[in-house]
């Protein structure tokens, strides 16, 4: 979600200065501790829809943990941006597959 996204969900999205109850933020529902523990599942969209709200809403509002969750949006998008032309060898991959199958206690390929 971009700065401009969040500003506008603050706000509302409405532009038109006008101060209804819609337009002001309530209290978060969740503290800084427990939003900073969801963090990674909200990036990863595994929290359901009250639970990830709350969590939005919470870095919406706070001055403290936004700086969290923009860092980690940053370093998201630049691995990203950094696979995007990556190749990765076919002797890695296969030598990845078969750790990972070992460990699962499958039979390698």
């Amino acid at each position: 979600m971009s700065l401009i996204e969040r500003l506008r969900g603050f706000f509302g999205g409405r532009g038109s200065g006008e101060n209804t109850s819609e337009d002001v933020p309530r209290p978060c529902d969740i503290d800084c501790k427990e939003a900073l523990e969801r963090l990674y599942e909200y990036l990863d969209g595994e929290l359901e829809p009250p639970s990830a709200e709350e969590v939005e809403q919470h870095f919406r509002l706070c001055q403290r943990c936004y700086p969290h969750l923009a860092m980690e949006e940053s370093f998201r998008e630049a691995l990203h941006r950094a696979r995007a032309g990556a190749e990765v060898p076919p002797e890695l991959m296969g030598r990845v597959l078969r750790a990972l199958e070992e460990s699962q206690g499958e039979p390698a390929s």
